[in-house]
């Protein structure tokens, strides 16, 4: 593990929840992942959506202090057309990393493409918004790909675990014993995605939590028979 490596924040349109031992005596000033489109998404032609004049996809994306894309999930979508054509324009597209007073950070935001007939519009989507349950949009039905704990058929069940690599020695100046909390997604085949700190009292704490969640799986989770992805917490206690 690289004990400089930065470590994730949960980024939403108008909050961050950030590692720190002590909360900053002013607002951080945050300015989120800025997406450059470098090629036209185009309305996908397909026989499911030659009918349509309109669609949606929601994409949860990953971006580090570098701008690089580390990971998409698809929310939802309104045909699976769309959110394949979403997420292949989110691979060659660049990305501008979020910041947090003027310093890159790893960061994690939803993203909604609605793709019209005539033309696109890509916004960024406030975290509240993409776990509430949505039935239809323009019409059409849309297949949610995430759910809560409680919604699924079975309890979650990690299958496979791995504890932080943890050297006393190596912590110098600070605490020997923590607690980090993660927030991520388990998708349909039971592997962690997209894992951000929701809190811990040191960063290399965070790091070496990422790291061992990274090695995780998870029983697949299913809601009503059809495989999903689920929004899930995990806490990491840290002990000399």
């Amino acid at each position: 593990m690289n004990p400089n490596r930065r470590y994730r924040c949960l980024l939403a349109a108008a909050a961050i929840a950030l590692a720190t031992a002590a909360p900053a005596a002013e607002p951080a000033k945050i300015e989120p992942v800025r997406v450059i489109q470098t090629t036209e998404l185009k309305f996908p032609v397909t026989p499911e959506t030659l009918a349509l004049s309109a669609g949606q996809t929601q994409v949860l994306i990953s971006v580090d202090a570098d701008g690089k894309l580390v990971d998409s999930l698809v929310l939802s979508y309104t045909q699976r057309a769309f959110a394949e054509a979403a997420v292949h324009a989110l691979q060659v597209w660049r990305y501008e990393p979020a910041r947090v007073d003027g310093q890159s950070v790893d960061s994690r935001q939803a993203l909604t493409f609605d793709f019209r007939a005539a033309g696109n519009v890509v916004s960024t989507l406030p975290s509240e918004m993409y776990d509430n349950f949505v039935t239809s949009v323009f019409g059409q039905t849309v297949y949610r790909q995430v759910c809560t704990p409680e919604q699924l058929d079975q309890p979650l069940q990690a299958l496979k675990t791995a504890r932080p690599k943890y050297a006393g020695a190596a912590w110098k100046g600070g605490s020997a014993t923590g607690r980090v909390l993660l927030d991520f997604y388990v998708d349909d085949a039971g592997r962690p995605r997209l894992p951000v700190v929701v809190s811990a009292n040191e960063k290399m704490f965070a790091a070496a939590a990422i790291d061992a969640l990274q090695q995780w799986r998870f029983s697949p989770p299913t809601r009503a028979g059809r495989p999903v992805a689920v929004r899930v917490q995990q806490e990491f206690v840290f002990a000399d």
